[in-house]
């Protein structure tokens, strides 16, 4: 048991949070140093909250990096799912991060933008992804039409990692939530 004050609010105890990277170990505590200088942070929350459980912290790193940047989607299509995922979710730090990295790859900021509308507007492969990632999120299934159109856009590994890519970054905003990870602050000129 952590010596620590506990945080509460108004609703009882809230996550432990991210830690401060000189508590996360020297390994660690650079990986997260490293990750919020390359996203332009002050730090990386997600980092520094998954960190503070350094086995689990070293499997869901390699993991998450062979769905994004390594992944078997193109990373403009991986960015706009996980936007999409990201709003629907309601995940205000996911959508946060990955807008600033959707731009990096390329993405218009409208295309950006409209991953947070009620209707998307991209029309074909890219509207099936959308569509397929927010029926994913909404329902825990995909329909036999969503599939049929999925599989009209996705060989079968892609749809492995199509499928994979949206439980993870799904499952990673409740996770966020849980936890009580606030939106990483930018560093100075960061825009």
């Amino acid at each position: 048991m952590s010596s620590r004050p506990l945080k509460f609010t108004k609703t009882g105890y809230r996550g432990p949070g991210p830690a401060h990277p000189t508590n996360l170990g020297p390994v660690i505590g650079t990986i997260a140093r490293i990750g919020a200088r390359v996203q332009r942070r002050k730090s990386l929350g997600v980092f520094s909250t998954i960190g503070r459980a350094p086995r689990l912290f070293r499997g869901w790193l390699v993991y998450s990096a062979t769905m994004m940047p390594f992944g078997y989607l193109s990373r403009q299509d991986t960015e706009l799912i996980i936007l999409r995922v990201a709003h629907i979710r309601g995940s205000e730090y996911e959508y946060d991060q990955h807008k600033d990295l959707a731009a990096r790859v390329g993405l218009s900021p409208e295309e950006i933008a409209s991953t947070a509308l009620e209707s998307h507007g991209f029309v074909g492969r890219r509207a099936t992804l959308l569509d397929a990632a927010e029926e994913i999120v909404k329902n825990k299934q995909l329909s036999d039409l969503t599939w049929t159109r999925l599989a009209g856009v996705l060989d079968e590994r892609q749809q492995v990692a199509f499928v994979m890519l949206v439980t993870q970054y799904d499952g990673l905003a409740t996770a966020l939530d849980v936890l009580n990870v606030p939106v990483d602050e930018k560093r100075s000129g960061s825009q």
